[in-house]
């Protein structure tokens, strides 16, 4: 129980990162201005989209760092 609550803190303190706040302050930004009809949906499609896959195909640096030690 104590290892599920640890998990629990420590997923709660990722989203806080400036990288998770940023991308979901622009996602959510370009949801309210497409309801207020401000902006495309296709430009909100291509916004949206571009933050999402930056975001979900990001590699972190350690995991590259030790993809290439592996490889040696």
């Amino acid at each position: 129980m104590k290892e599920a609550f640890e998990r629990i803190i420590n997923n709660i303190a990722d989203l806080l990162k400036v990288k998770t706040l940023l991308s979901l302050s622009v996602v959510i930004t370009t949801c309210l201005l497409t309801f207020k009809g401000v902006i495309s949906t296709e430009s909100f499609m291509a916004i949206a989209g571009s933050v999402v896959t930056y975001y979900f195909t990001k590699f972190k640096d350690d995991e590259k760092v030790n993809k290439n030690d592996d490889s040696k």
